[in-house]
């Protein structure tokens, strides 16, 4: 083989590597939320070897915190489609995340994980849920229900019935007062108890996801509900 086509065939092999990269790696803002609250204590890197495979310069560990009642960030990330976060101690990898989809804004909602006490050495510390956070799958003027509560819910919101699969609602428009009622069967499946039934009050150019997460208290039938708003108002000028 000739000078020149060991240089072509280099060259080629090059780019197709850096275009194979370039496909593979993305940049995504993200938020977090938490089942409970996490203190400071997991990190991520916020620059991906994806990333740096394609010429981005590695970052230093960026710590995380998770409220119970707020989102928290906004967090940025350039790389592959999964993102590890670690012990900041131990450096020990506690969450892995896969985004499901090329959206470039999320809500990462962090679960304990109930099989890690049990077998810490094959589970991770935390389960991870990626919420596609951009306003084409929550709307302004929107509500989202995330069923993460393991339990079979139907009801209504408003006079629209429902009936709740695990994962995310479709949007619901929202109107300015919207009593919302969940139930589920009991353990024999002969009536229906209450899991959630409440009035809400909305607010115009805003947008609700209501996070339906498994009872507190063992043998409950009342979901543990949180409600994160957001509002999508400008701000007023001053003077």
């Amino acid at each position: 083989m000739s000078n020149y086509l060991k240089v072509f065939f280099v060259l080629l092999a090059l780019n197709f590597g850096t275009t194979l990269f370039a496909q593979e790696f993305q940049q995504i803002e993200f938020t977090v939320y938490g089942q409970y609250p996490i203190r400071n204590d997991i990190e991520y890197l916020p620059i991906g070897r994806e990333a740096i495979a394609a010429g981005a310069k590695a970052e230093k560990p960026v710590t995380i915190r998770t409220h119970s009642l707020t989102r928290i960030g906004p967090y940025a990330f350039n790389g592959g489609r999964r993102i590890s976060f670690f012990d900041t101690l131990t450096k020990e990898r506690v969450a892995e995340v896969a985004l499901p989809s090329e959206a470039k804004k999320w809500l990462f909602i962090f679960i304990k994980n109930t099989r890690y006490e049990d077998d810490p050495d094959n589970q991770l510390k935390y389960r991870i849920y990626p919420f596609d956070d951009s306003r084409q799958n929550l709307p302004k003027n929107g509500l989202v229900l995330l069923d993460l509560s393991k339990m079979k819910l139907s009801g209504t919101i408003g006079d629209k019935k429902i009936n709740l699969a695990p994962g995310e609602s479709e949007p619901f428009r929202i109107a300015e007062n919207l009593r919302i009622v969940l139930k589920t069967p009991d353990l024999y499946g002969q009536k229906m108890l209450p899991a959630h039934i409440k009035n809400y009050r909305f607010k115009p150019n805003h947008r609700y996801l209501m996070i339906l997460f498994p009872p507190v208290l063992r043998g409950s039938a009342d979901a543990d509900v949180r409600f994160l708003r957001e509002s999508l108002e400008l701000p007023k000028p001053r003077g």
